[in-house]
């Protein structure tokens, strides 16, 4: 299995795969990377058609399993590969572009929706600590390669890929030109867990569905003009059954009331360290992976003592880390005179930004637009 193979740097191998698509026959190499401590990466390394290579994006993996293709379902028929996107607009941009699996996980196209084999006894002990070393790895591995030599190396990552990218460029043990940031957790995990369990997540939830005067709140009238299918992301609950504080408006209040039962069940988890119910019943992580998060700084802080180029994307409907935290840095920033930060909020845009609209209208929506262009203005 990926992730538990060692093998000497000597007998790493390389499978060269031949792609077709808009920018012309490019090579999708598989590469199997030893880490620290020898567990092997897997990853795949797209270079484009056009010859000289200036750019190489690495997309750094987000909580729980991942896999070089993030093959995906949406809804009951459509399935798509999430890094294929990536790989294919920044190669018609003349960019590379290297995704990789996280450890003990494997592709696995037989196994929806998340299509993916997970060894989950190891994946629990896969801890923020050594997923900044596997990043090192692949980082200094890829340095090694002839065509990059020249090329400017940029790090993308979306929520904790954001909190792993800025650790590497402070630990500095391995260098990279800029980071680029989307739907970035400016509190640490433990926290940020606790925010998406009182309700104000919902509120931003919901929000876009219901609120149509932007008063944050929800009012009966609102609800009840909505689009059928906002009534049935609350599971077709009537006004009156989500009002449980009976106040007559829908707000975070309402929905931490709702939250509550679950919200203690997975902090008793976390304090159990019972890692399969977090699993089962919460998140694809384990409980070592949440306490090692709980003690690493936030963002907030280190963001604004690098020094390199970081572009940070946040969309105003993440309902994963609150807007607030970056708009709050990007003050900060402005305030200590801090010219290698960039800050860009997109009305509208959730914490992928917007990337399954993507999937689904096949137009690339405002948020990844201005990644992809900052990228390759960068």
């Amino acid at each position: 299995m990926t992730g538990t193979k060692t093998v000497p740097a000597a007998m790493i191998s390389v499978v060269v795969l031949l792609a077709l698509g808009s920018a012309g026959a490019r090579a999708q190499e598989i590469v199997r990377i030893p880490s620290f401590d020898q567990v092997i990466i897997e990853g795949r390394l797209h270079v484009p058609a056009s010859g000289y290579i200036n750019k190489i994006v690495i997309d750094v993996p987000s909580s729980g399993p991942h896999t070089y293709e993030n093959r995906r379902q949406l809804g009951r028929s459509t399935v798509f590969k999430y890094h294929d996107y990536f790989m294919d607009e920044f190669a018609r941009r003349g960019i590379a572009y290297f995704s990789y699996s996280t450890r003990y996980t494997q592709p696995d196209s037989t196994n929806p929706p998340n299509y993916d084999r997970v060894d989950k006894e190891r994946f629990f002990s896969y801890t923020p600590s050594i997923k900044v070393k596997d990043l090192e790895a692949v980082v200094a591995f890829l340095k090694k390669d002839s065509r990059l030599t020249s090329s400017r190396f940029a790090l993308l990552g979306f929520s904790e890929g954001t909190i792993l990218a800025t650790l590497l460029a402070e630990r500095k043990r391995v260098s990279v030109d800029g980071l680029f940031l989307a739907g970035v957790p400016m509190e640490d995990t433990y926290s940020t867990i606790g925010w998406q369990l009182s309700g104000q997540s919902s509120m931003v939830n919901f929000r876009r569905f219901f609120d149509t005067n932007k008063d944050k709140i929800i009012q009966p009238a609102e609800f009840e003009a909505a689009d059928p299918r906002a009534r049935a992301r609350v599971g077709g609950k009537t006004f009156a059954e989500l009002d449980v504080n009976a106040d007559s408006v829908l707000s975070a209040d309402d929905f931490q009331q709702i939250l509550e039962p679950h919200r203690r069940k997975v902090f008793i988890a976390i304090a159990a360290d019972d890692s399969e119910w977090i699993w089962n019943s919460f998140f694809r992580v384990g409980t070592p992976w949440i306490n090692e998060h709980r003690a690493i700084e936030p963002n907030r802080t280190r963001i604004l003592r690098l020094d390199l180029p970081v572009y940070l994307f946040h969309g105003t409907d993440d309902a994963s880390c609150s807007v607030e935290g970056v708009v709050a840095l990007q003050r900060r920033a402005q305030e200590l005179g801090k010219r290698n930060i960039h800050v860009s909020v997109f009305p509208g845009h959730d914490h992928s930004l917007e990337f399954l609209a993507w999937v689904v209208t096949r137009a690339m929506p405002d948020g990844l637009k201005a990644v992809f262009d900052a990228i390759e203005r960068f």
